[in-house]
């Protein structure tokens, strides 16, 4: 990139854009990570992320608990973020499982993540707040980690019957009948954005199944004749549709 230095093992942190403009932070966490964590020393080289595309090339001139302070070097825009808008609705599944699903799924390059109910979701304890809380943080490591340039929308838990899409948007909810035509198939020959609808271990039920027949622009969509598991066929969808767009050639986005 124009003006941005090679730093291949300089760590990632999305960081408030306030204070990225300050040349601060009093974030905590953030210290905490920076200080006990990586044991960082002034003069450290760091990438700091807005959230929505730019990455800050700055240098650590301060650290104690209750601030940080760097030096900004340089802006540009980060190129690690796929052209392709995914917005993954993945049915709650088992907590390690679900999790994990987080984890990949923004490795892969999904833009939003909409954690739903269904019929046959087992959920053993309501999510609260602390599980929110933690189920971002899951995010926001996987996005520093995998070299994304905008942090993944995580919404909040909602029933598959409240999904509300643009008209223009794809939808593609995955259903394992042999009938049912290939994703690969079905994937649009422009970028439009793309749903990826998933159901719990069991699937869909009978009802649900009926209901998204009948939901203008959804498609149903299959992913060969295997059964996989909950966590893992929405990964698959979202590796097809990616790849369907160059996601994964050489020096793509």
């Amino acid at each position: 990139m124009d003006g941005m230095p090679q730093l291949p093992n300089t760590v990632r942190f999305f960081v408030d854009p306030a204070s990225i403009d300050a040349g601060s932070t009093t974030d905590a966490e953030l210290i905490h990570q920076w200080q006990r964590v990586l044991r960082l020393r002034i003069g450290a080289d760091l990438l700091l992320l807005d959230g929505a595309g730019m990455q800050v090339h700055v240098v650590l001139t301060e650290l104690s608990p209750k601030i940080a302070r760097f030096e900004k070097r340089t802006t540009t825009p980060a190129s690690g973020e796929p052209t392709q808008h995914i917005t993954l609705c993945a049915a709650l599944i088992r907590p390690e499982r679900f999790e994990w699903l987080l984890q990949k799924s923004v490795e892969l390059g999904v833009s939003r993540i909409v954690p739903i109910l269904c019929e046959r979701t087992r959920v053993e304890a309501p999510v609260t707040a602390n599980k929110q809380t933690r189920w971002q943080r899951i995010v926001t490591e996987a996005a520093e980690q995998s070299c994304r340039g905008k942090l993944p929308v995580l919404s909040a838990p909602m029933r598959l019957t409240d999904l509300s899409m643009p008209p223009t948007d794809q939808v593609f909810w995955l259903h394992e009948g042999l009938a049912t035509r290939p994703l690969r198939l079905l994937v649009p020959p422009h970028p439009a954005p793309v749903w990826i609808v998933s159901g719990p271990e069991g699937g869909f039920s009978p009802t649900e199944q009926q209901w998204m027949h009948q939901q203008p622009g959804w498609h149903a969509a299959g992913l060969g004749a295997r059964i996989l598991r909950a966590e893992t066929a929405p990964l698959v969808a979202a590796t097809l549709v990616l790849a369907a767009r160059g996601a994964f050639d050489d020096g793509a986005p």
